[in-house]
């Protein structure tokens, strides 16, 4: 069975357990947006795959993003675990090198030994950006606005991108898969940013069995109530509970 699962990095626990769960002929795939990607102190950040990569095996550590912040480099929003600015070091050099972000993530994701395949939604930039205030209207990076909503009054939230479209890696995982699990993430900040990626709803056969983990979007209210109405999930979907053996369960019979 060859599962695609559409998560952000708040769904990284579901996911490795859903690959854990997997018999050893089961193959799992996980997409994942980059529209929260930036440049940070000189490396390539993707929040979404950098949580789906790192370990939960081990508490996280800030030796660097200490030092960072007492030298004033790098503002609070940036800051990041000393195994994520590792993970972020190889990504960057990769891609600086010239090879995609692709291949950069699967080399990630097999040196981390995963239960899954991990792939990004597109090759291509893609950012999204919240506009906030009213009578000085601008745009911050959507991490700057999570890092405090409060602080904030969003009144749109874009996405700044040209020309994207997702990856011949997607497109390929995409045909092979069996069905497809949505979340469980934040459809605002995950889920929807991949659906709308130009390329990846024309691939869904109508017919494709579409899991849809019940999950309460995480992200602020407000950012919800700007972001406007949600993606319509493609294929014949069907509601399932969080719970990683539930959705084995239930896959096993739409795909029999």
């Amino acid at each position: 069975m060859r599962i695609l699962l559409v998560s952000g990095g708040d769904g990284a626990p579901f996911a490795r357990a859903l690959g854990d769960a997997l018999r050893s002929d089961d193959e799992l795939t996980v997409i994942a947006p980059t529209v929260r990607g930036h440049w940070s102190a000189g490396l390539l950040a993707s929040p979404d795959l950098d949580a789906l990569l790192v370990s939960a095996a081990t508490p996280p550590t800030y030796a660097v993003a200490d030092s960072l912040e007492q030298i004033g480099y790098v503002p609070q929003w940036q800051r990041a675990s000393d195994d994520t600015i590792a993970i972020r070091l190889v990504r960057t050099d990769i891609a600086t090198s010239g090879g995609a972000l692709t291949d950069a993530t699967i080399a990630a994701a097999q040196r981390a030994a995963l239960p899954y395949r991990l792939l990004p939604m597109c090759e291509d930039r893609a950012e999204l950006r919240v506009v906030i205030g009213t009578e000085d209207p601008h745009a911050v990076h959507v991490d700057e606005y999570l890092d405090d909503p409060s602080a904030h009054e969003p009144t749109q939230l874009l996405l700044v991108a040209e020309g994207i479209s997702i990856s011949s890696a997607v497109s390929r995982a995409l045909l092979d898969a069996d069905l497809v699990v949505i979340g469980p993430s934040s459809r605002t900040l995950a889920v929807d940013p991949v659906l709308r990626t130009p390329g990846f709803l024309d691939l869904v056969a109508p017919d494709l069995p579409v899991l849809v983990v019940d999950h309460e979007d995480q992200a602020p209210a407000d950012l919800i109530r700007v972001a406007g109405l949600r993606e319509t999930v493609p294929g014949r979907t069907e509601p399932v509970a969080p719970d990683a053996a539930a959705v084995i369960e239930h896959a096993r019979l739409v795909v029999s």
